[in-house]
């Protein structure tokens, strides 16, 4: 979550001063619901931040690196890395034409976010697009998969060391797992939960080891990530439904919760090929609409779900 001047300043709509104090209007990117706040200016304290930017690479590429920062969240890494996809789109905010007397830069940023701070119950962050929403409007930006997983999180470390054998055991199911695989899987465990070398020698997991983790939808939660993780290279074949199938045994779901798992997981990843078709411009329309329904085939999603995703897709699209 930020709460730094770089990501306040887009919601600002009109700004004032008065005196060493200034009152804003913040607006809600999506909704444009406003917010008013004020707050009195401190002296010198500086504020800022650093984004770096990337550009996806191919459809599965895209979800794979979503899923990245999610197991990156998970296992407990930095957020070094993350993608800031809309932070060049800037709210313009209208203010006096006058100087701000007696106020410096450093002073008046740090007095907006004071005032952005007494209207901050209004707003969650938008972990997905790096920004500040209002409450209305987080509900039409969270997927089910990111609901799922901050819902119901994963952080026992028992758990965790689950999740990092059965994420390497789904990778490893076929008895193939090319270079680029393995390094990105590697990349993103967690050492203190077992290195890929160190897991790969573990035996599997048994339906006891599953049964020991964390009671409740947790569970629901690390078989959601196994899914996803096994749709992310596109070739799902048998050995590893089949391991799958075994690993919600072991946690003892029952079918409802199995098939919520793989839904959450099949959504995901065709939500962020899908993003990345419209946000890059591949293709005509025709086009696109044949990979999305090309790759949902390919992933176990039918045709009208897939229809479904990709209109979210783009009513959340049409707010950024």
């Amino acid at each position: 979550m930020s709460n730094d001047f770089t990501h306040i300043e887009p919601l600002i709509v009109n700004l004032q001063e008065q005196g060493r104090s200034v009152q804003v209007l913040f607006q809600c990117p999506m909704t444009g619901h406003q917010f008013s706040g004020r707050a009195s200016a401190a002296r010198d304290h500086s504020l800022g931040s650093k984004v770096k930017k990337n550009t996806q690479q191919s459809l599965l590429y895209a979800a794979q690196r979503a899923l990245s920062q999610v197991l990156r969240e998970v296992f407990g890494h930095n957020s070094l890395g993350r993608m800031a996809s809309d932070v060049t789109r800037r709210t313009m905010y209208s203010a006096s034409s006058q100087m701000m007397n007696g106020l410096s830069t450093k002073e008046k940023e740090q007095a907006i976010v004071k005032a952005f701070q007494s209207v901050r119950q209004n707003f969650m962050w938008d972990e997905n697009h790096m920004r500040w929403i209002s409450k209305q409007g987080h509900s039409e930006t969270v997927s089910g998969f990111d609901k799922q997983r901050q819902e119901h999180a994963i952080s026992h470390p028992y758990d965790l060391q689950v999740l990092s054998r059965m994420m390497v055991e789904i990778a490893m199911v076929d008895g193939h797992m090319d270079k680029s695989e393995r390094e990105w899987l590697a990349m993103l465990l967690n050492p203190e939960h077992g290195t890929m070398e160190q897991i790969s020698q573990h035996p599997p997991l048994s339906s006891a080891e599953l049964t020991n983790t964390s009671t409740g939808d947790v569970r629901v939660t690390m078989l959601m990530i196994a899914w996803a993780i096994a749709l992310c290279d596109e070739n799902l074949d048998f050995s590893e439904q089949q391991r799958l199938r075994i690993f919600a045994q072991g946690l003892q779901l029952s079918s409802t919760k199995e098939h919520t798992a793989r839904t959450l997981a099949q959504t995901y990843i065709l939500e962020n090929a899908i993003q990345y078709i419209y946000q890059s411009s591949l293709g005509n329309g025709a086009f696109n609409r044949q990979q999305i329904l090309t790759l949902a085939s390919k992933i176990g999603v039918t045709e009208s779900t897939a229809l479904d995703v990709e209109a979210k897709v783009k009513r959340r699209q049409s707010n950024f």
